[in-house]
């Protein structure tokens, strides 16, 4: 069933690896967005109050889990902490939710993504991952939670450039697109980043995800995988016809199930018979999402891609599995 969604409050998830200035952001985020009225969602694991940190002006409430991190367990601190923001939502213009370090956003994104009860009010925006550009290759090398932060983000930002030498710029650039090539990147210090840019690209935001599919089929070749040097690689599958939406939906979340060790994000557009426009699939953690995108230009021009982000994802043999649905679309 696709999803129609209807504005409601809108949802920032900030995201990224120890140390990396996610206060910092968030405290430009907040000053940026005056007179509205924000209600921030910290979570830290241990007895971390952080009230002293934050910008008070222009934050209608802080919520503080402490008790764990908030991805493990959803079923109770998320969905109690929305139903009591549901009450007063006409109150709110924003929610923020920032995750502890070691958290795997895509939990999250589920719930946004997912859950009826949660669609009809809160919308997400997108997932804001912030990177610390001198440690991070450190922290690639040594931890999968941070290259599970950057895939599930629709923007990174690479913080802390004042740290590194200028030509590592380019590398960290190439290095951050190989592993999420449907991410926008932006580069910054002690927090300070364009708002304006960044709160223009989103998770479901039609116009957003068919530009940087664009991109992708402009800079690379069908089934081409990009690899660096912490075994994360991404293959691309295009559809020049519809698909059926059941079939591929069935598939998508069997492997996503089957594989979740390695694949970390899928995300892409596709063609569906007798249907005006582009909808918009992607995972969030073992589910599949299927969105509304932008109407078909024309007719005979509905050609449609999916990106697999993930660890080894070579050894799925993808290429094999997919030529099928080349062979069945209609």
């Amino acid at each position: 069933m696709i999803s129609n969604k209807r504005r409601r409050l809108p949802v920032h998830i900030i995201t990224g690896f120890l140390g990396a200035g996610k206060t910092s952001f968030l405290n430009q985020f907040i000053q940026s967005q005056l007179p509205e009225r924000i209600l921030v969602v910290e979570n830290e694991c241990g007895d971390t109050n952080i009230d002293g940190a934050l910008i008070i002006d222009g934050v209608e409430d802080i919520v503080e889990l402490t008790s764990g991190c908030l991805c493990c367990s959803l079923a109770g601190g998320l969905m109690d902490i929305l139903y009591e923001v549901s009450k007063k939502i006409d109150q709110l213009d924003r929610l923020i939710i920032e995750t502890t370090g070691i958290a795997d956003p895509n939990s999250i994104m589920q719930v946004f993504l997912e859950d009826y009860r949660v669609e009809q009010l809160f919308e997400l925006e997108q997932i804001v991952c912030l990177v610390d550009a001198f440690n991070i290759e450190d922290w690639l090398g040594k931890t999968e939670e941070a290259l599970r932060q950057i895939a599930a983000s629709d923007v990174i930002l690479v913080n802390k450039v004042d740290t590194i030498e200028p030509e590592k710029q380019n590398h960290l650039e190439s290095l951050m697109n190989g592993i999420n090539p449907y991410a926008t990147t932006f580069f910054g210090s002690h927090g300070q980043f364009p708002l304006d840019q960044i709160l223009s690209i989103g998770t479901i935001n039609p116009r957003s995800i068919l530009e940087k599919t664009k991109d992708i089929e402009d800079n690379h070749d069908h089934h081409h995988h990009i690899h660096n040097d912490h075994g994360i690689s991404t293959f691309s599958v295009s559809f020049t016809k519809p698909i059926d939406l059941n079939e591929i939906s069935l598939e998508l979340n069997r492997l996503v199930n089957l594989y979740s060790d390695q694949i970390y994000r899928v995300k892409g557009i596709i063609a569906i018979p007798n249907y005006p426009n582009r909808v918009i699939l992607q995972s969030a953690k073992s589910a599949f999402i299927a969105t509304d995108g932008l109407p078909w230009e024309t007719e005979h021009d509905r050609a449609g891609k999916l990106v697999f982000i993930g660890k080894n994802i070579k050894s799925l043999n993808l290429k094999e599995l997919f030529e099928r649905y080349q062979l069945q679309a209609k």
